[in-house]
């Protein structure tokens, strides 16, 4: 019962993915946003250093004023979780209808066709 009670909790809330090729579930679809009844939306991507020994985690950059986002810097060893703790307010700006919202994780090893940069999405449909 606990079990089921944790996976409830966690469902939709975050997403693993491995560092050792497989990249697609590096962008997050809120799908609808209701900036009428939630202002801050949430989102936490979590990666498992399956390819190195270990990586070096400098930081996370937003790519705008209307996201906020933090991860803890320094070393991960190989399997260790790297949580990327993201926050869009769509009020900010006034935002409507489509859009999309890049992070950008950035690291000691290559990750991406961006080499030590690996880019994060978040996209939704705000009404």
């Amino acid at each position: 019962m606990i079990i089921v009670i944790l996976c409830l909790l966690t469902y939709k809330t975050s997403e693993e993915v491995n560092f050792n090729g497989d990249k697609s579930n590096l962008t997050h679809d809120f799908g609808i946003l209701d900036k009428s009844k939630k202002s801050l939306y949430k989102y936490t991507f979590r990666y498992i250093n399956a390819k190195y020994d270990t990586i070096k985690v400098y930081g996370v950059k937003d790519g705008c004023d209307c996201t906020e986002s933090k991860v803890k810097t320094g070393l991960y060893f190989k399997n260790d979780t790297i949580s990327v703790n993201i926050k869009y307010d769509p009020t900010k700006y006034n935002d409507k209808g489509a859009t999309v919202k890049q992070f950008f994780l950035i690291t000691n090893k290559s990750l991406s066709k961006f080499d030590t940069i690996l880019p994060l999405t978040l996209k939704g449909n705000i009404k």
